[in-house]
């Protein structure tokens, strides 16, 4: 899986498939503002749709490797656009929720085939800091535009079009991608004897990707909102926002530039320690700098971060059969974290959010060193 336009392909359908995830400030204040809608019921919303992404990440333990990935991305994308159409014109707010449940799970198997995918090559690393690049660089271009075209003429429907109208642009990518792994590069089961401490180690990995990525959610998801509760102008927050996603294509480009030179705790230390110094700054935004400062400063760190507790399962993981669980794992952070912000929220004071948030990335960290220093030595062993 090191041809590069397999990789490029894979690259592609990971960006597709974390739209939703980058846009999610801006779908839910452009739900509030045009669909009247509370923090709750917006919340929900979106839980709905990460609801139906971890579901469908879920399965793909039984599945991934027993498909053709061409075909399942295809329909998958058709499925997805359908559905945030249908999502975009309807009245009933169950209804509505019910067809991003059903985006979520479609945009989950483009998402899965693509990190599996790039899993599978020689330097997960690198290519995983370019996938989180190209899905903040896809964000930014969205959240620079959109707000400007096709939100500003017809609203709530203007913004789930647009993404409708992303997918059908960039699903010709598909061309380059493998049908399958191939099989003979892919360790079967009982061919490699795998220590439980070892196995220990890999869920351990997957509880860090899920509590960082529940980490990040929670804020990025409230994170326009915090603006608008402090008073900040819409257009400069908007301006903010879209900044925002190139910070954290710099901090997966970073990422992608050091590989695995520092190993994968060092790294993640970093994200962790940015990751809180953007809380401070959220903390109180009384000035646009601050409020520019902390954002910025937590997609750096989320792009960062991303990259390496996807790494850290992907090491550690050396049969090749649970990186895929990463899906499911961040898909559990993302469906969580808005509905758990969501009830945090208190008029308009998001200080309980920042909490929570700084608290659980600092036991991601913990964990995800520990994950390393249980599975150094197998891992190190497999290797050689």
């Amino acid at each position: 899986m090191d041809h590069k336009l397999a990789i490029l392909s894979a690259v592609v359908l990971s960006a597709l498939g974390a739209m939703f995830y980058n846009l999610l400030p801006l779908f839910v204040g452009v739900a509030q503002d045009y669909r009247q809608l509370d923090n709750r019921s917006v919340g929900a919303l979106s839980s709905m749709f990460f609801a139906g992404h971890t579901l469908t990440a879920s399965s793909a333990f039984f599945w991934i490797r027993r498909i053709n990935w061409k075909r399942i991305a295809l329909l998958s994308l058709c499925v997805a656009g359908t559905a945030l159409l249908f999502a975009a014109n309807a009245q009933n707010q169950g209804v509505m929720m019910l067809w991003m449940f059903i985006a979520g799970g479609a945009f989950s198997a483009v998402y899965g085939i693509s990190a599996t995918a790039l899993g599978d090559t020689s330097n997960p690393a690198r290519w995983y800091g370019l996938k989180i690049s190209a899905e903040a660089m896809l964000g930014a271009i969205l959240l620079f535009l959109l707000p400007r075209t096709l939100v500003s003429s017809h609203g709530f429907t203007g913004l789930m079009t647009g993404m409708v109208l992303v997918v059908a642009l960039l699903a010709p990518a598909l061309i380059w991608l493998p049908r399958s792994i191939d099989s003979d590069n892919v360790p079967k089961s009982g061919e490699i004897n795998i220590p439980r401490q070892q196995r220990l180690a890999v869920w351990i990995g997957l509880f860090v990707a899920m509590a960082f990525v529940f980490s990040a959610t929670m804020v990025w998801t409230f994170v326009e909102r915090i603006a608008n509760s402090a008073g900040l102008e819409p257009v400069i927050v908007g301006k903010i926002l879209s900044m925002t996603l190139v910070f954290a294509m710099l901090g997966s480009l970073c990422a992608m530039v050091l590989g695995d030179r520092f190993g994968s705790g060092k790294p993640l230390a970093a994200a962790t320690v940015i990751f809180l110094v953007a809380l401070t700054c959220l903390s109180d935004v009384s000035s646009v700098t601050r409020y520019a400062v902390g954002s910025c400063s937590l997609t750096l760190a989320i792009g960062l971060g991303i990259t390496y507790v996807l790494t850290i399962v992907a090491d550690l993981d050396v049969d090749g059969r649970y990186v895929v669980l990463t899906v499911p794992a961040i898909g559990i952070g993302v469906m969580a974290a808005p509905a758990v912000g969501g009830l945090l929220v208190t008029s308009q004071e998001y200080s309980a959010i920042l909490w929570v948030s700084g608290l659980t990335v600092v036991i991601a960290l913990i964990a995800g060193l520990n994950a390393l220093q249980i599975g150094s030595g197998y891992r190190f062993k497999a290797k050689q």
